[in-house]
């Protein structure tokens, strides 16, 4: 019991040390100049294309239409193949 009561104490001390901290989420300095930077020197992002055909995501699978944006898909054709496995293709 007494290594329970231990533990439970330098846990609620260690919390409060951590919560008396700032985080590195908070910056203590404006992201102003930083943005500033980037903006200047150009984005690293590289626009490949639209993705016309469905691909599994988070969201199941989906195609991204220029000037709609994401859209589900829903029908699907399945068959087997030669070797006997099942697929799919979604559109």
């Amino acid at each position: 019991m007494a290594g329970k009561i231990a533990f439970a104490a330098s846990a609620f001390a260690a919390a409060l040390l951590f919560a008396g901290t700032s985080g590195m989420a908070a910056s203590g300095t404006s992201l102003g100049a930083l943005k500033d930077a980037t903006s200047l020197r150009g984005t690293s992002v590289t626009t490949v294309g639209w993705n016309s055909r469905c691909h599994w995501g988070i969201g199941g699978y989906h195609k991204w239409i220029p000037g709609v944006g994401r859209v589900q898909c829903t029908a699907r054709r399945c068959w087997r193949n030669s070797w006997g496995v099942r697929r799919c293709r979604w559109y």
